[in-house]
């Protein structure tokens, strides 16, 4: 055994989403690599508490053998999926406490590996440490306190200042940053004023997951995860009745705080091509993605969203299945260079449904676009091949 590596994470199995996707498989490539991982997270809560009552979900036998041994989970009191933000806010700062709490009565560990966000845990962490020994790694997976601000409902922008401020000294504080998205290393870098080499480390499938799509003989479009209040949900039910209209079927296997104006849009329309599918395990969630032959991505039109790469990019990706998306910056760029689809920065909804229809109407321009996620696939989201750029920046390797 190489040593013992402490992950501090808000989501983990058998949790949805890509987050918890993305935690899972450190936690199993740490394993495969011969070191002793142990993870202090929370009880699943995501996309809901009642989604995990019963064990149809905890479906990783070695993961559930390591319950209370090296998988440690925090009881909370606060809400972590509540519609109100402000009781979102009480939930972050228990959270650290808690967190802040526990790590002091761990042992010493080499490696000490905290994901942000959410942005608390990265502070309970990093700051007034208590093991000096330990090699710090920070993952950014989102830009805190911007798309936290960008949301509608938040309406604190007083403390702006404050909140850059300590971000910055979050960054400061790491011995190593790891980032899922090239455009978060040039934005701290400017923050800090440095040239600062960072881990990149994108979200991904295993070798396990990599799936050959077989397409439905009917044409057909789907939209997975979550609708939340950085989804822009006015978009997508727009463009649900644009397709409704032309007679195009979508699949929406969605879940979050906005998930029910959709579906009370598409039952109150009655938009007949648009079905509504409850979540899903992660490997029928991508084989479902398999099927269909485009993938949307709809955000809010902020600078902060438009520049992320959403974990359900990557998936369609990897699924063979092209992307068609209103975001921009290095997400953007990568669908339209390498020819995975469509993307612009706030693309209107004409335009989406334009480009669907293209995709519709040229089998030749779809067998392309698929042979290319394929390839894109293989050189650059297969975790067994990147995640050495991680262990070779660990501590007593």
């Amino acid at each position: 055994m190489k040593g013992k590596i402490l992950l501090i994470s808000q989501n983990f199995y058998p949790e949805l989403g890509s987050a918890a996707n993305r935690m899972k498989q450190l936690y199993k490539q740490f394993e495969k690599a011969g070191y002793e991982p142990l993870i202090v997270t929370t009880e699943p809560s995501y996309p809901n508490h009642a989604l995990f009552e019963d064990d149809a979900y905890y479906d990783d036998s070695e993961l559930n053998a390591l319950e209370g041994y090296r998988i440690i989970r925090i009881r909370m009191h606060c809400q972590k999926q509540h519609s109100d933000l402000v009781h979102r806010l009480f939930y972050y700062i228990e959270l650290m406490i808690k967190v802040r709490m526990y790590i002091g009565k761990l042992g010493d560990y080499a490696n000490v590996y905290v994901s942000s966000p959410n942005i608390f845990l990265a502070w309970a962490t990093l700051f007034f440490k208590r093991n000096k020994k330990a090699k710090y790694f920070l993952e950014i997976r989102d830009l805190w306190p911007d798309s936290f601000l960008c949301l509608k409902k938040i309406k604190v922008k007083f403390l702006l200042p404050l909140l850059k401020w300590l971000e910055k000294q979050m960054y400061q504080q790491a011995d190593e940053i790891v980032v899922n998205n090239p455009y978060f290393q040039s934005y701290i870098n400017t923050m800090l004023n440095e040239n600062r080499e960072m881990v990149y480390l994108p979200n991904a499938v295993s070798q396990t997951e990599c799936l050959n799509p077989i397409k439905e003989t009917m044409f057909s479009v789907v939209y997975t995860g979550n609708i939340g209040y950085a989804q822009n949900v006015d978009q997508l039910i727009d463009i649900a009745r644009g397709l409704n209209e032309k007679g195009i079927h979508m699949t929406a296997i969605i879940y979050g705080v906005q998930a029910d104006v959709f579906r009370e849009a598409v039952k109150r329309e009655h938009l007949s091509t648009i079905h509504l599918v409850p979540p899903m395990k992660r490997d029928a969630c991508l084989k479902a993605i398999s099927k269909h032959h485009v993938s949307l991505s709809i955000l809010e039109p902020s600078d902060v969203f438009m520049n992320v790469m959403p974990g359900k990019i990557v998936d369609s990706i990897c699924s063979g299945t092209p992307v068609v998306s209103n975001v921009g910056g290095y997400t953007g760029e990568l669908i339209n260079s390498q020819q995975l689809g469509f993307a612009k920065a706030g693309a209107s909804t004409t335009e989406i449904i334009d480009y669907i229809e293209q995709i519709k109407m040229n089998p030749e321009l779809l067998d392309h676009i698929i042979s290319q996620t394929k390839n894109l696939r293989d050189k650059q989201f297969i975790w067994e091949n990147n995640f050495p750029r991680l262990t070779g920046k660990l501590r007593g390797v």
